[in-house]
C-alpha cells in the first residue's frame, strides 16, 4: 500500500509540474502577442475523434487493500471549439470483490472537456460530467458524478495517445442499491488508450481568417480600379 501510494504521488507530481510549466509558458507567450492574436486559437485536432482504451478501476469499500478490477471503454468527442469539447463514453468492467448475481457492471458518462493547450501537440485537459453505473441485469442503477485529468499526445493529424484519471462519486437513486452496500460512493478510474481525430480542423480564426480574406480582396479590386480610371485617363489626355 506505501510503495502504490508513492508511486501514485510521483506520478502527481510529475504531472502538476509539467501542467505548471506549460502554463507559465502559455502566458509568457500571450504576453508577448497582441490581444486580437491572443484570443485567436489554432488547433491541430479535427473537430470530431473516437477512442479505444484500457483501464483499471479501484472500488474503495470494507477491504483492507480492494482489488483493481479491469474495464474496456469506447468515446467519442466533438469540439464545440478549440478549447472546448462534449465527450460520451462507455465502460464495461467486472467486479470480483463483492458477491452480486451479475458481476459485471456498465459505465456511462457524459463529460464537458476543457484543452488547455490544442495548439500544441501534447496538452493536458481537464473534465467534469454526469453518469450511470448499471448492472449487466439491469436491477442495481446508480448516478453519479465524475471529474479529473487526461493528457492527450498527437503522433499526426489523425492519430494520438491519451490517458487519464479521474474520481467518481457515486450515490443511490434506487433504494436498496447492492454496490453502495458493500462499496464506499467514492472510486477511480485510471485510463490509456488511442484516439482517432477525423473531420475538419477545429480552428477558431477561420472566420476571421476568410473575413481578412475578402476584405484584402476588395482592397485589391479597389486598388486595380483606380489604375484603370488612371491609366485611361492619361490615355485620353
Amino acid at each position: 500500500m506505501i510503495k502504490t501510494t508513492c508511486i501514485n504521488s510521483l506520478v502527481f507530481s510529475f504531472v502538476l509540474l509539467f501542467t505548471l510549466n506549460s502554463s507559465a509558458q502559455e502566458l509568457l507567450d500571450i504576453g508577448e502577442k497582441s490581444a486580437l492574436d491572443s484570443l485567436r486559437v489554432t488547433s491541430l485536432r479535427s473537430k470530431n475523434a473516437i477512442s479505444f482504451g484500457v483501464g483499471s478501476i479501484l472500488l474503495n469499500g470494507d477491504f483492507d487493500t480492494p482489488d483493481y478490477e479491469n474495464f474496456i471503454e469506447v468515446q467519442l468527442k466533438r469540439f464545440i471549439t478549440p478549447k472546448f469539447a462534449i465527450s460520451g463514453n462507455l465502460k464495461k468492467f467486472d467486479i470480483k470483490n463483492y458477491d452480486f448475481d451479475e458481476n459485471g457492471f456498465l459505465s456511462g458518462d457524459i463529460n464537458i472537456e476543457w484543452y488547455l493547450f490544442p495548439q500544441k501537440k501534447f496538452t493536458p485537459y481537464l473534465y467534469i460530467g454526469l453518469g450511470l453505473l448499471i448492472s449487466n441485469d439491469f436491477n442495481d442503477k446508480n448516478y453519479k458524478a465524475q471529474g479529473g485529468l487526461g493528457l492527450d499526445f498527437l503522433i499526426s493529424n489523425w492519430f494520438c495517445i491519451v490517458g487519464s484519471i479521474d474520481a467518481n462519486y457515486i450515490y443511490d437513486e434506487q433504494n436498496g442499491s447492492q454496490l453502495l452496500q458493500e462499496a464506499d460512493g467514492l472510486y477511480y478510474n485510471a485510463t490509456i488508450g488511442i484516439q482517432f481525430y477525423f473531420g475538419n480542423r477545429n480552428n477558431s480564426n477561420s472566420r476571421a481568417s476568410k473575413k481578412k480574406k475578402t476584405t484584402k480582396e476588395n482592397s485589391t479590386k479597389q486598388e486595380s480600379s483606380i489604375i484603370d480610371a488612371n491609366w485611361i485617363g492619361g490615355v485620353r489626355s
